[in-house]
């Protein structure tokens, strides 16, 4: 068991594990066992007010009826009393004493029996509109006393947001546990974490944007069709660090000696093969050291970076995991100024974070996290993808390629070269561009790029698409007066929207449903469907799903207590450089081998 009573994951089954972080009862009853009984209390105390007050009720509602019977009975015989006055009234014998002015006693006695019954009337009116308050009053006490069954419920929903602990976190928030979780569990998880995530997006479908950053280079598979989130739930389902992408999925000798093969293809030598494994592994431009750089996992903190790494613009398939779950389990650090899980670093080319895991074993299971798929977003049935597509042979290989719409762009280009200074359009630019006021300007800069970007879904642009389009044209409308066919060209290709799109189309979660259902070992255990900027649908999804009322990182601090697992110095922890002198020893191995066995045979393999 652990410090606080939960169970350790090996030491009693994973179901178990899964009730005490998951399960508000078992919660309670190990973490909180005097709230329990406070709450068990104030049930039975109003449990036992709710009958006290409903025998009240009763027993008010039964004395209401009581005088409302006594006050019909009075009303009979007054009805009575005055039918008999009547009638001893109207007789000749009273009207003759009346005459003589002579009282008739039998009258005079049934007046009075009338008038005290009504007097009696008025007093059983009167305690009728006082019960009746009374009984008002404790009909709004009952609405007033809790429910016992909202009481139990706002108690387990207490518990359900209740903090995991810091050694809870450490101890509990494994790969097996958090593999077992349905989706509805692994929400139910969150809301007892912090509501701080790492995000890693994929590159799935056809690449259509690089982020355009002068100083980032992320132009890899720029328009080239990628099955990024396909292959990762093919290839052991983890996100793997980039050394293990391009082969050392472990250190195993057959492994190293396959990745080594390459190297032998150009090396003449062992010392040439030892210096270019060594570069290899040591030597890079990054801003990190080379080798922590490629061991590790990389994500962002607070934010979905689609902008640099994403494959299409709202087709973007990403990864998900609560800062918790990855600080809590492994060693890691901040590549950018700020050293803070709970806010995204001040530039996002700097948003880097690195997770580094067994070399042995290495990667971030996929199951550990939420996989964010789109919803609604219409794809081609057969690829997934916005774009239509078909198979071309290029360098003798068959590709999947984008299709080129030569009429939208000769639309285009024909529309732009209306684009004179007659043209309300330009006019409108001119205006824009000429108003020295910042507000007026501001305002009309909005217009114009409104109105372009109108213009442009009439002409049969997409929606965003458009708007790259309209940044772009404007831009080159800021430093040219006039555009022609190739500077028009250069626009719409630019902003690569001179693609078809695809025309039979189905909503992206019946792609993904259908691929599932033919793939049923690919599907990832917790799977979310987003529509959306990505990083506000991470957002969203934590609001709809009670997520953030377990924040601890006011009295746990910006790194949520796990500082310990921080590495400082990538380039000297060994926590950031495990396995380096352990691979250069097994590749040296291998090296002599090769190449001592090629020199007695007196060849040299390059």
């Amino acid at each position: 068991m652990g410090d606080l009573g939960e169970p350790m994951p090996g030491a009693v089954p994973v179901e178990a594990v899964k009730k005490g972080l998951i399960d508000s009862r078992t919660i309670s009853k190990e973490t909180d066992p005097e709230g329990r009984v406070e709450t068990a209390r104030a049930v039975i105390g109003v449990r036992a007010e709710t009958r006290a007050n409903q025998e009240v009720i009763a027993d008010t509602e039964q004395k209401i009826q009581h005088i409302a019977e006594l006050a019909g009975t009075l009303y009979q015989q007054e009805r009575q009393k005055n039918e008999e006055l009547a009638r001893r009234l109207g007789s000749v014998l009273v009207r003759a004493k009346g005459l003589i002015g002579i009282d008739d006693k039998q009258a005079a006695s049934l007046q009075a029996e009338i008038a005290a019954i009504e007097e009696e009337r008025s007093a059983l009116y009167a305690q009728s509109d006082n019960t009746e308050h009374e009984l008002a009053d404790l009909g709004k006490r009952q609405t007033e006393i809790p429910n016992p069954r909202q009481l139990i419920e706002a108690y387990y929903e207490k518990i359900s947001t209740q903090p995991l602990s810091n050694e809870q976190k450490r101890a509990l928030l494994t790969p097996e546990v958090l593999a077992s979780l349905t989706t509805e569990e692994y929400i139910a998880l969150w809301r007892r974490l912090n509501p701080y995530f790492l995000a890693h997006v994929t590159r799935q479908g056809f690449r259509d944007h690089t982020g355009e950053d002068m100083m980032v280079n992320h132009a890899s598979g720029y328009r080239e069709y990628v099955s990024g989130f396909v292959d990762v739930m093919e290839n052991g389902q983890c996100l793997f660090p980039p050394l293990a992408r391009v082969g050392l999925v472990n250190r195993d000798e057959a492994t190293v000696k396959s990745f080594l093969s390459s190297f032998f293809e150009q090396a003449e030598n062992a010392d040439q093969a030892r210096e270019m494994f060594k570069n290899f592994l040591s030597f890079g431009l990054a801003a990190a050291p080379k080798y922590p750089d490629i061991t590790a996992t990389h994500f962002a903190a607070q934010t979905v970076l689609d902008g640099y790494y994403g494959g299409e613009r709202g087709n973007e398939v990403f990864f998900v995991y609560p800062s918790d779950v990855l600080a809590s389990q492994y060693p890691y650090a901040f590549n950018g100024k700020e050293k803070d899980f709970t806010e995204p670093q001040s530039e996002n080319k700097w948003n880097d974070v690195f997770i580094w895991t067994d070399p042995e074993n290495p990667g971030i299971p996929v199951d550990s996290g939420i996989v964010f798929l789109p919803d609604t977003r219409l794809v081609d049935p057969e690829t997934g993808s916005r774009y239509a597509s078909e198979m071309r042979t290029i360098d003798g290989q068959e590709r999947r390629v984008m299709i080129e719409n030569t009429d939208l762009v000769a639309s285009f280009v024909e529309w732009g070269k209306k684009l004179d200074a007659q043209s309300p359009l330009a006019r409108a630019f001119a205006a824009y561009k000429k108003e020295r006021d910042y507000y007026n300007q501001q305002d009309l800069e909005r217009e114009c790029v409104t109105t372009f970007t109108q213009e442009l879904i009439n002409l049969g642009f997409e929606a965003d698409a458009s708007s790259l389009l309209t940044n772009r044209l404007m831009g080159e409308m800021h430093r040219k007066d006039s555009l022609d066919e190739e500077a028009l060209q250069g626009i719409v290709r630019g902003a690569g929207a001179h693609f078809k799109m695809a025309e039979r189309t189905i909503p992206a979660r019946d792609y993904w449903e259908n691929f599932f259902a033919e793939n049923p070992d690919l599907r990832p255990k917790h799977v979310v469907y987003y529509d959306g900027s990505p990083t506000a649908a991470v957002f969203k999804f934590q609001q709809q799903n009670g997520i953030g009322k377990a924040d601890t990182s006011e009295e746990n601090g910006p790194l949520l207590g796990f500082d310990d697992h921080r590495v400082v110095n990538m380039g000297e922890d060994s926590r950031s450089n495990v396995g380096y002198e352990e691979l250069l020893a097994t590749a040296n191995k291998i090296i002599d081998e090769h190449y001592g066995s090629a020199g007695a045979e007196g060849v040299i393999r390059k």
